[in-house]
């Protein structure tokens, strides 16, 4: 009999096919020792590219929390899930604010997360969008990723420019297994791909691989 298993930060599926001849007890109990080792090797995998233990939910045959020895022995189906993409969206939050200079406040107060086009929380993004977008608002955002005085002298030089740009590149080494991440330039409205070129400002596009 085929039993699946689901461990979806691998996005690997398991279909073990199990001796008819044990007890349904017995092939449950080979297919939750199955599962935990995988769940195990992913919490690991996990902790090292984060650099701590991710949320995660499991779901047994549908019952979310259920043990794993309660899989129905002959068609049941464990899905491990971990909710990695918000942990990605909250280092690049925190890195920007970090790396912003501060005067008024106004530049590091409008880094802006676009989920799907829609503004969203940077601090509780939603789980499900297919795209996210960082982006800053105020209008000289441009001038401090990349501007230059008339002396030839960066615009900015409390800190280093290219924000956005080195905050992608640091990103994508640390997270480039769990998510694509890119910098570009997008709509300063709303963190859409086209948009007027003299309006559009640099951002940070993250989709799950």
């Amino acid at each position: 009999m085929a039993v699946k298993t689901r461990i979806t930060s691998y996005e690997r599926s398991f279909q073990l096919i199990l001796d008819r001849n044990l007890s349904p007890e017995a092939r449950s109990k080979r297919v939750a020792a199955f599962a935990q080792q995988e769940i195990d090797a992913a919490d690991a995998q996990n902790r090292t590219a984060i650099g701590n233990a991710v949320p995660k939910t499991v779901t047994v045959d549908g019952r979310q929390g259920a043990p794993l020895e309660s899989v129905n022995p002959d068609h049941g189906t464990i899905i491990a899930e971990w909710r990695l993409i918000g942990d990605v969206l909250l280092w690049i939050y925190s890195t920007l604010l970090a790396r912003s200079p501060v005067v008024s406040g106004d530049y590091q107060r409008g880094h802006t997360l676009y989920a799907d086009g829609a503004k969203v929380d940077p601090v509780q993004p939603p789980m499900l969008a297919g795209e996210y977008v960082y982006s800053n608002i105020v209008p000289y955002s441009r001038k401090i990723e990349i501007g230059k005085t008339e002396s030839g002298r960066d615009f900015v030089i409390q800190v280093p420019n290219r924000i956005y740009e080195r905050t992608a590149d640091d990103a994508s080494k640390r997270f480039g297994n769990i998510a694509k991440i890119r910098f570009t330039y997008r709509d300063a409205a709303s963190g859409a791909a086209r948009g007027n070129r003299g309006n559009r400002v640099p951002a940070i596009v993250v989709t799950l691989k």
